[in-house]
């Protein structure tokens, strides 16, 4: 089974990521994180600069999304295979009746981003961006894509 996720990212395309080591929010351009002619497996975390697969630092909200949208389609599915038990059960002239109250599904929200107040920073290596919240002790934002220093 196969399900998509749609966020309508921030007014310049930027949609929020989290990292999954110093848990610390940036927002990535959505596409260039999707273009298909420049394809990558790992991002780094522009603070921390430590890597894993790209997969590991969508935002939470987004997984909270996803497990909405599984779930529900799980209870569609019982409440259908149920439903049709709880009707054949109860066709029959026996003595045992089946009484079947449907699931509920939840509710899943609209992803959208706000604009923020975060700095783009640009690549001089993969030429692509980032937003991340730059301030003046930080010493330093790493590339999400290549992982150098900016």
């Amino acid at each position: 089974m196969e399900f998509s996720i749609k966020i309508q990212g921030d007014s310049e395309g930027y949609v929020t990521f989290e990292c999954p080591f110093c848990g610390s929010e940036f927002k990535l351009q959505a596409g260039e994180y999707q273009d298909e002619d420049a394809p990558f497996e790992d991002l780094f975390c522009p603070y921390c600069g430590l890597t894993r697969d790209k997969n590991e630092f969508l935002h939470h909200e987004v997984i909270e999304q996803a497990q909405a949208i599984a779930y529900n389609y799980a209870v569609e599915e019982l409440n259908k295979a149920f439903g049709k038990m709880a009707k054949s059960v109860n066709r029959s002239k026996g003595i045992i009746k089946m009484k079947f109250r449907p699931l509920k599904k939840v509710t899943t929200k609209e992803l959208k981003d706000k604009d923020t107040t975060e700095t783009e920073f640009s690549c001089g290596c993969c030429d692509r961006r980032v937003k991340a919240l730059y301030c003046a002790g930080a010493a330093k934002i790493f590339c999400p894509y290549c992982g150098v220093d900016i």
